[in-house]
């Protein structure tokens, strides 16, 4: 028989668990990629993936929403491992107007300094859906 002390450990174990699987769970996700459609400028997402499987729900949420709206968006997915720098090279960064970069925080920030090199202007958004 499983007590009350055991069941409220087991209970915080998965809030905390689910925190780091689905980091941006606590945002309305919809709410945000409205706003942030409504203010891109030029009117394209990209969104990065790093293949790992915390971010794909928020991923789907956010291409479903995409989708519905007509707005017009790219998805690429990389490796760990992969250089920053081949992340950030296939792409013209002026034709966005927001980032969404899920993989590892420094993955992110060095394809985030790339991009900015190569003359991005818009937003870039980490995989917890913070403005960098």
């Amino acid at each position: 028989m499983i007590s009350c002390a055991q069941t409220l450990r087991v209970a915080a174990l998965a809030a905390s668990l689910s925190v780091f699987a689905f980091p941006s769970a606590a945002k309305d996700i919809v709410a945000f990629i409205d706003q942030e459609m409504a203010q891109a400028n030029p009117t394209y997402f990209l969104i990065l993936h790093n293949k790992q499987g915390w971010a794909e729900n928020t991923i789907d949420t956010m291409k479903a929403r995409l989708g519905a709206k007509n707005f017009k968006y790219d998805y690429q997915t990389y490796n760990d491992g992969d250089r920053p720098k081949d992340i950030a090279r296939p792409f013209t960064w002026q034709n966005y107007g927001a980032v969404f970069c899920f993989g590892q925080n420094l993955e992110c920030e060095l394809v985030r300094s790339q991009a900015l090199a190569k003359g991005f202007e818009g937003d870039f958004f980490n995989g917890n859906l913070e403005k960098r």
